[in-house]
């Protein structure tokens, strides 16, 4: 019972992301070119996954955890995400 508390977390967490991932990546061949040269880094996708990390994390660590871990998830995923520039992709 205890292995479910670690692995059910980590495989939400993983199937989010990978929705998340498949989403933006859809939405973002819809975007027009003048918004496209807006959106240059990642901090959306990386808040996002941050977010999903934190409260994973939050979980394993215990209830009152929770918010600390989606608050300092968030904050660091943002961080990454502004530090990794977008590349052009065809």
């Amino acid at each position: 019972m205890e292995i479910l508390k670690v692995v059910v977390p980590l495989i939400i967490v993983s199937i989010i992301t990978i929705y998340i991932i498949t989403i933006v990546k859809k939405k973002q061949k819809n975007i027009s070119k003048d918004e496209a040269e807006q959106v240059d880094t990642y901090m959306a996708e990386g808040m996002a996954i941050g977010m999903s990390l934190g409260s994973a994390v939050g979980i394993l660590l215990g209830k009152d955890y929770l918010a600390i871990g989606i608050s300092i998830g968030m904050m660091l995923g943002m961080v990454l995400g502004m530090n990794f520039k977008r590349k052009g992709e065809n």
